[in-house]
């Protein structure tokens, strides 16, 4: 009798089906099996409408899944790092894209003096302490990215190059995205100095 009562209703859901078969023998024999408190504790709730197979009843996969909201993007702060080498001295300047400077570093504020100021070392030690002035800017604003460029053809050029590549740049060396050579080249331009008499 209780296969042919849930065959023949076609229920939509478990309380349906529970409260059909309660029903059923809630009718014939109340006494014996008690059936007055179950049923009064189903709700008595309609099946919902264009739903038919009771596995439609229930929440779909991607509805039990919550979704995993992206984190903000953390804006991307531009920096630029300048490397002026002449002749005479090493200037290494560390801006804002708008062109501001932040810090910067030539020979002599880095101690050396006169003819010393024009080089290797006083070039790779310009470079040293922009690279932890920008590793400091890094912890602080977490994404940085670095443009570098270079003017002149001194030897402080030649040791911010390798000062990057070395252990003193590694941290900096992930930050860089772009490498520029600033270096005005002359094409005409004005009359060259004659040559010396021999």
């Amino acid at each position: 009798m209780l296969a042919a009562t849930i065959r023949s209703s076609r229920v939509s859901s478990l309380a349906t089906v529970q409260r059909s078969w309660a029903r059923s023998y809630a009718t014939d024999s109340p006494t014996v099996f008690g059936m007055e408190s179950l049923l009064a504790a189903i709700p008595k709730t309609a099946p919902p409408k264009g739903k038919g197979h009771p596995r439609n009843l229930y929440p779909k996969r991607n509805d039990w899944s919550f979704k995993i909201e992206p984190a903000a993007d953390i804006p991307e702060t531009r920096l630029r790092l300048h490397c002026h080498s002449t002749p005479n001295n090493t200037i290494s300047t560390l801006t804002k894209a708008d062109g501001s400077t932040i810090a910067w570093f030539s020979g002599g504020s880095c101690g050396f003096k006169k003819g010393n100021r024009a080089t290797y070392e006083a070039g790779y030690q310009c470079a040293v302490r922009c690279f932890k002035q920008i590793e400091e800017l890094a912890k602080t604003d977490g994404n940085i990215k670095v443009d570098l460029f270079f003017k002149g053809f001194g030897q402080g050029r030649e040791a911010l190059k390798i000062a990057l590549l070395a252990s003193e740049g590694e941290r900096v060396r992930e930050l860089v995205a772009t490498i520029t050579d600033r270096t005005p080249i002359k094409i005409g331009g004005t009359r060259a100095k004659k040559m010396p008499r021999n």
